[in-house]
């Protein structure tokens, strides 16, 4: 895979962290919780859709980096049309949730693809979340800069320098075809023919879900810890993000490499330890977001590189397709679920999904080597 996808994967995400992880806060800010629920549920409708849509023009256009480049067009779409609405964005909030969600499942279907012919996926992700040193140090700063010196218009810079930088990844990715034609009936079949796929597939969608709508409310929490104060929260999430970089290396990369422990062990320790902090939300929440930044690195992306090798690459389009269908009803499933209750609640009454999700890992065949 051309180099230019990972420096293209990696300007995305620098200019996506700068207003991405606030859009949820910024949506609750200028309005209320319930709009920010509608917002999110909304967005993954769409996403879904989108998806759908992506892998039917597959049969008629091929090309991956189109898809991808489409996608993030649309994202720089969404974030003028925010820099425009600015405070009464929550009067539109469907059609500005369903834009959104419609880039994200253009640009995801071609990353997807991309990011499944690369030979060696271990290895791109961890140079990817190196590179995501960069994004951890300067991400925070930047907007924690705009957001205590212009309070809430400190918002509008952000979504406007997002789009510069999105606009930039968009032209430096290169053109890849990939082959393959979409199939709405294999796209269920694959789950069922594919017992190791199945396993691994439930399990990283779960966990998925939990992480949608998490990390989504975690800028909230975070917000009133602080008191709503901008400065605090920047400072606070510059060193949370820090701990996941610290996570990463030591224990995704450097640990599992020595092959002393089974990336089986790393995960169950993570997911018993998380859902154990879980409960810290009731009487001192800060505790679970240190224990959430350092134990989710080690969950979602050591089961889905499995998930990954699973795949039969005969079969790509429908595999996609499939994916998508199941992280997308599980982050619906789970955003739904905790909209009924407060965040503390909603969160300990997801820890079910992640010891199911363990659960399902252990019966795939977590013992093997992961094909890098």
């Amino acid at each position: 895979m051309k180099k230019s996808f990972l420096i293209a994967s990696w300007l995305f995400s620098f200019g996506n962290s700068i207003s991405s992880p606030l859009i949820s806060l910024y949506i609750y800010v200028t309005s209320s919780m319930s709009y920010t629920f509608h917002f999110l549920i909304i967005n993954l409708t769409s996403l879904l859709f989108t998806y759908f849509l992506a892998g039917y023009l597959t049969n008629f256009r091929n090309n991956a980096s189109l898809y991808y480049k489409l996608g993030i067009a649309l994202y720089v779409a969404f974030y003028i049309t925010l820099l425009s609405l600015n405070v009464n964005t929550y009067k539109f909030v469907s059609y500005v949730a369903a834009l959104y969600g419609i880039a994200q499942g253009f640009y995801w279907f071609g990353w997807d693809i991309l990011f499944y012919n690369t030979p060696k996926k271990l290895d791109f992700i961890n140079r990817w979340a190196y590179l995501g040193y960069i994004n951890t140090l300067l991400s925070p700063a930047i907007y924690g800069t705009f957001l205590s010196l212009f309070q809430e218009k400190g918002y509008l810079f952000l979504f406007l320098i997002t789009s510069a930088i999105l606009f930039i990844a968009m032209i430096l990715m290169e053109n890849v075809n990939v082959a393959g034609t979409f199939n709405l009936k294999d796209s269920f079949a694959v789950i069922v023919r594919n017992k190791s796929y199945r396993f691994t597939m439930i399990s990283v969608s779960l966990v998925g879900g939990y992480n949608y709508i998490v990390s989504n409310l975690i800028p909230i929490l975070l917000y009133r810890i602080v008191n709503r104060n901008y400065f605090y929260f920047a400072v606070s999430n510059y060193l949370l993000g820090l701990l996941s970089l610290l996570s990463i290396y030591f224990g995704r990369d450097k640990l599992l490499k020595t092959g002393k422990i089974k990336p089986f062990s790393i995960v169950a320790l993570s997911v018993v330890a998380l859902s154990l902090s879980s409960f810290s939300l009731f009487f001192y929440p800060l505790i679970f977001l240190v224990s959430y930044y350092i134990l989710s690195p080690l969950i979602y992306p050591i089961i889905d590189v499995y998930n990954w090798n699973n795949m039969e690459r005969k079969s790509l389009s429908s595999y996609l397709i499939n994916r998508q269908i199941f992280l997308n009803i599980s982050r619906i499933s789970s955003t739904i679920l905790v909209s009924f209750f407060t965040i503390s609640e909603g969160t300990v009454l997801l820890i079910p999904v992640l010891v199911a999700a363990l659960v399902l890992f252990s019966r795939s065949k977590s013992g093997i080597k992961i094909i890098e």
